[in-house]
């Protein structure tokens, strides 16, 4: 993770903290528990995209490797 997308992250989950917060979601909890929460967020759902796009498109290959080589042993087996 570079310093422009940790920055992104905060300001993006500062924003969605004070908006919870502003709207009158999770009231109880207040600001600063809300940014808090917000942030730790971003940075949970930012770390969960790129395991799981990495391992989509790994399993994707693996199904189109498998396809191409039964393909091909088909197309040899003729």
């Amino acid at each position: 993770m570079n310093l422009q997308t940790c920055l992104t992250l905060l300001v993006v989950g500062g924003i969605v903290g004070l908006v919870m917060t502003l709207t009158g979601h999770n009231k109880k909890t207040g600001l600063p528990v809300n940014l808090v929460v917000a942030v730790a967020g971003a940075f949970l759902g930012w770390f969960v995209y790129h395991q799981v796009s990495r391992t989509a498109i790994e399993v994707l290959f693996a199904i189109g490797g498998g396809l191409l080589l039964l393909w091909l042993i088909g197309l040899i087996k003729k």
